[in-house]
């Protein structure tokens, strides 16, 4: 081997040793949840939510929250709806004031210039403090939602479990109340449902650290507070946050039983321009916390700190251009050294890419059909939908290599992403039981 090829080979092992700890920990994730002992104390949670252009969805969601099996005393809704040009406010006030809650508000905000959930949230805890009846221990805990979400009963039951057993950060159950409408927002949710049973669970097994994830998570008043505000304000505020909070040793865990019901983009170009935004924020949170993760890799949490830095680090792009500058080396190598071979070098390039795609689909596939059968009792569709939905994952998931592609080179800028499914809770429940009654009945009939 020259000089080229040793450097691939190397550069293969060091990756796959690095990264091998994925698939132990995709195991545990088979086997086992976390769960957290029964509160001591029921705790007080002020929930946060940043909406734009959203008054189909916010009423469905504020009405879940005063619908949850938790003391209203207890829980305060603060909205703030940002640069709307529709009746969010409106819709929200109404809300709030039926909810009948221990306190809520709502506080509009315009600003063309500072554009994003960050700088809506960091507004709102401002708006939250220069109130003239509040007070620093009022909360012990904030709740972040997107406003197109909806709660399940037990949520703040069960995420007061993971405050009171002394965790400052928690993310949640992410399920998807549009599952079924079609491929897209099938594969969507199916991410989520990837990162719920794979990549948050097996880590609050281990008590090391996961990280949130866009919307339905709890941060608490030590952590979070009305005077430092919020001040992350990437494309993906939540990875910036993550990363800042595991740089500092503090520890985000997972809480499997509090579900929360979001809605997923139902069109391709909305899915585009959504991951397009993601990817873009990985790669600012990569210039932005990796050195800073990096520097304390000898503390003692040093494998989130890692395993942080493995997951902001730029992979796909790193490893497309590296397999396409090599290839072009060997092109040019057998080019040189003996026209002869380069029958065999296209042979032997073609196979390789058309068996490594066959591989890959089927890796994918297989990936897809094992979450949706782990996830069974919490998405409720048929079997040939999970076979459909399968199929179709490798492909959408093969799309995010354009996607970390375009976005080097792309200047992207926060779109929304039009939520107009305005079910509510109790639609969800229904909708969920009809399935299953359906299913048992052609189960029965077979």
């Amino acid at each position: 081997m020259d000089a080229v090829q040793i450097i691939n080979f190397v550069v293969s092992t060091l990756f796959t040793v690095l990264l091998s700890y994925k698939i132990v920990i995709g195991i545990i994730g088979l086997f086992a949840k976390k769960r957290f002992p029964e509160a001591k104390k029921n705790h007080t949670f002020a929930v946060l939510i940043a909406g734009r252009n959203e008054e189909k969805v916010i009423g469905q969601l504020i009405e879940s929250i005063a619908a949850t099996n938790y003391d209203k005393k207890l829980l305060s809704v603060f909205v703030v709806a940002d640069n709307c040009t529709d009746n969010t406010a409106k819709v929200a006030r109404e809300a709030i004031e039926k909810a009948q809650l221990h306190d809520g508000a709502v506080f509009e905000r315009f600003n063309n210039e500072k554009i994003g959930k960050g700088y809506a949230l960091d507004f709102l805890l401002e708006k939250i403090r220069e109130r003239e009846n509040f007070h620093e221990e009022e909360f012990d805990a904030f709740v972040i939602f997107d406003a197109d979400n909806l709660l399940d009963a037990n949520y703040f039951y069960e995420i007061n479990k993971a405050l009171d057993a002394g965790y400052d950060v928690a993310t949640t159950y992410r399920n998807s109340k549009n599952f079924n409408t079609n491929t897209i927002s099938a594969n969507t949710g199916m991410m989520f449902l990837r990162e719920c049973r794979f990549l948050h669970t097996p880590r609050a097994i281990l008590n090391s650290s996961t990280f949130v994830s866009g919307t339905g998570f709890m941060v608490s008043s030590k952590v979070l507070n009305t005077d430092t505000g919020w001040k992350y304000t990437t494309l993906t505020e939540d990875i910036e946050f993550s990363s800042c909070q595991i740089a500092k040793g503090r520890k985000i865990t997972y809480c499997d039983d509090a579900i929360f019901y979001d809605e997923q983009p139902v069109t391709f170009k909305a899915s585009w321009n959504q991951r397009l935004r993601w990817q873009k924020g990985f790669y600012q949170c990569f210039s932005k916390c990796f050195l800073l993760l990096g520097s304390t890799f000898f503390s003692r949490h040093w494998f989130a700190s890692y395993e942080m830095m493995v997951m902001i680090f730029p992979l796909s792009p790193v490893t497309l251009f590296w397999s396409v500058f090599y290839n072009i080396y060997l092109f040019i190598k057998y080019l040189v050294s003996a026209i002869p071979f380069m029958n065999s070098f296209f042979m032997y390039a073609i196979v390789g890419i058309v068996s490594s795609l066959i591989m890959g689909y089927i890796l994918f596939f297989l990936y897809g059909m094992l979450i949706l059968i782990m996830e069974r009792k919490r998405v409720k569709c048929s079997f040939w939908k999970k076979i459909k939905y399968s199929l179709t994952y490798p492909i959408f998931m093969a799309t995010y290599v354009p996607i970390s592609i375009v976005c080097l080179f792309k200047k992207v800028k926060w779109k929304q992403i039009p939520h107009t499914d305005s079910r509510t809770i109790e639609d969800i429940n229904k909708a969920d039981k009809a399935v299953v009654l359906k299913n048992n009945s052609e189960t029965n009939d077979k």
